[in-house]
């Protein structure tokens, strides 16, 4: 009955259950996920958090055939308990860049784990997915509701409009863990706030915020332009800078920085390699990523943006085939927008504020700060 309980308070407005929710990031085969306890008894679920999405979504039980795994990874399923209830007659599908899933809704007791304040919510019991490689259980979307699978509301809106968080802001400390060939689950010390942030603890320096673009759907601000700046051996400290017209996505779900096709070698040819060197098989090696290159990314409104910059050591993805080269740092795609996915939000503190709790009062910012050097991810 206590899982009852704590679900009943906050649907009446009280403000004791009112906290800040501090979940461990964990890294498995490059995927960075968090435990999420649903049903009744709870069972514990590996969910890829991402800000790209909307959706809290598990893998059905009654999914096998249907839902190859080539991970590597045990999953766990999701099978109706005795608080759960379904609704099969409300379905769709979720399109992602690894994959196809599709599913129906139910609605079950939901705990961030750890945290032991449950409520209920309703999700997708995924039957079908093209996404053999997922290394998780599901996902935890983060994004706007309005993109949600039907009839749902994203899990972090939910536990707002109930009541049980302190702010209306969640932060994400990516953690130390990088996959390696040698070590694809690395220790990980990474932190998804939900109700509040810890830049006092994370944060060198203030949170920069800029405003997210309206309509809100997913966490995107206007690009203002890209500029390299390059001091390589024997050579004078060059510079350049591109503009185009987009928008800069911030999505954890990606781990790439995807730029647009019509624009990518020129930004390559600000780092150590040109665009046609990698489209012809070269591996970069990874003592190539270092200090003596630098790419800064601006983006915000005209009157308030703001300027990131990372070094190119802090753009290193061992693994490309051996430890000792690397994947290029940018990837083409056919649009003007940009996405900056985990490797480059894994260099700072990032803040999501809502400014509300309340879907009508929302004025959505996201904020950067750069990371204590004994947070910085370990290469």
């Amino acid at each position: 009955m206590m899982a009852l309980s704590l679900l009943l308070v906050p649907v009446f407005g009280s403000a004791c259950l009112a906290n800040v929710w501090d979940l461990d990031i964990s890294v498995k085969n490059t995927y960075r996920t968090v435990q999420w306890d649903l049903g009744t008894p709870a069972t514990a679920y590996d969910l890829l958090f991402d800000t790209g999405s909307a959706t809290l979504w598990v893998l059905s039980g009654n999914c096998s055939d249907q839902c190859p795994n080539s991970s590597g990874y045990p999953r766990t399923t999701y099978n109706l308990t005795s608080t759960g209830e379904a609704y099969y007659n409300t379905t769709d599908s979720i399109d992602y860049d690894g994959g196809e899933v599709s599913g129906y809704l139910v609605s079950d007791i939901a705990e961030a784990q750890g945290t032991n304040v449950s409520f209920y919510q309703k999700f997708a019991s995924i039957t079908s997915s093209t996404w053999s490689t997922l290394g998780a259980d599901g996902f935890l979307g983060l994004a706007s509701s309005t993109i949600a699978f039907p009839n749902t509301t994203a899990p972090f809106e939910n536990a707002m409009q109930l009541g049980l968080l302190d702010q209306p802001r969640f932060a994400i400390y990516q953690g130390t863990g990088l996959s390696t060939v040698a070590n694809p689950n690395p220790d990980n010390n990474g932190v998804l706030t939900m109700g509040g942030s810890h830049e006092d603890v994370y944060a060198d320096g203030e949170v920069e915020f800029v405003p997210i673009n309206t309509p809100f759907q997913v966490y995107k601000a206007k690009f203002q332009g890209v500029r390299g700046s390059n001091h390589f051996a024997n050579q004078n400290e060059q510079h350049g800078s591109l503009k185009w017209d987009g928008d800069v996505v911030f999505d954890t779900g990606s781990s790439l920085i995807e730029l647009p096709e019509t624009h990518i070698a020129a930004v390559y040819n600000m780092t150590p390699w040109s665009y046609d060197q990698l489209m012809t098989g070269y591996r970069p090696l990874c003592s190539d990523f270092n200090n003596t290159w630098s790419i800064s990314f601006t983006f915000g409104t005209d009157d308030t943006h703001k300027t990131f910059t990372v070094t190119g050591d802090q753009l290193a993805t061992p693994g490309y085939v051996d430890d000792d080269h690397c994947f290029p740092p940018f990837n083409p795609w056919g649009s003007n927008n940009t996405i900056l996915g985990a490797r480059w939000m894994s260099n700072f503190y990032s803040v999501f504020d809502f400014g509300s709790f309340e879907p009508s009062g929302y004025d959505l910012h996201i904020g950067f700060a750069p990371l204590k050097k004994e947070y910085q991810p370990i290469v």
